[in-house]
């Protein structure tokens, strides 16, 4: 497999911005939820690959976290990235989930860096309707000790009746609350905002994300 993805740096030597998607995938999800969160997530990965931008530099992880902490996509460029079937099943363990997304976003960065490709600081999303059920803490307060050390961007996001004061723990920006289930409405922000993202030239290029209207107050 590593060698799979060390030809996507070669034969791509764009500048890459990678995109870590954590989406809690526990049993509380069941039904409309997860088939909401899966047409959310199919409708990212078409709307992401048809920006020439986007689908040659923003790359892509996909983490679940219900039952255990998982890659279910392992990073790829927008351009050939599918979107993974999801399953709801098992408890939160969002301190793994958040562990195993550092111990990747480091990896990847030296890939780059061995492959001689740029990149931009990586932008993390979690998505939970609910609460962590291991031992989160210290992990949270890692996760969100490097990104005031600028190792990456993290945006929470609460679905149902997920904890926000915990998810306010994993960031340095409070959560936002999604209205309903409405995970496509969301999706199409993300997508929008990756696809802003990868025209950076530096990180110390401002970016001007889409209003959030998916959100509620």
């Amino acid at each position: 497999m590593a060698q799979e993805f060390d030809l996507e740096l070669i034969n791509n030597q764009e500048q890459r911005l990678p995109c870590v998607l954590i989406l809690d995938t526990s049993a509380s999800m069941s039904g409309n939820p997860i088939k909401e969160l899966q047409s959310g997530l199919d409708y990212f990965a078409q709307d992401v690959k048809s920006d020439d931008d986007a689908s040659q530099k923003v790359q892509i992880m996909v983490i679940k976290c219900g039952g255990s902490a998982e890659i279910i996509s392992n990073w790829t460029d927008a351009e050939n990235f599918e979107a993974p079937e999801l399953y709801a099943d098992g408890m939160t363990p969002m301190g793994s989930a958040v562990s195993l997304a550092v111990e990747e976003i480091e990896n990847r960065k030296e890939e780059f860096r061995n492959n001689g490709v740029s990149y931009l600081q990586p932008w993390v999303f979690i998505m939970s309707d609910g609460a962590p059920n291991d031992d989160w803490q210290n992990s949270a307060s890692n996760f969100k000790q490097l990104e005031k050390d600028g190792k990456f961007t993290v945006f929470t996001i609460a679905v149902g009746d997920a904890d926000q004061e915990i998810l306010s723990k994993f960031s340095i920006r409070e959560p936002q609350k999604l209205n309903g289930i409405d995970f496509t409405k969301l999706f199409v922000w993300i997508s929008k905002s990756v696809r802003i993202g990868s025209q950076k030239v530096s990180d110390s290029d401002k970016t001007s994300l889409p209003p959030i209207d998916w959100a509620s107050v």
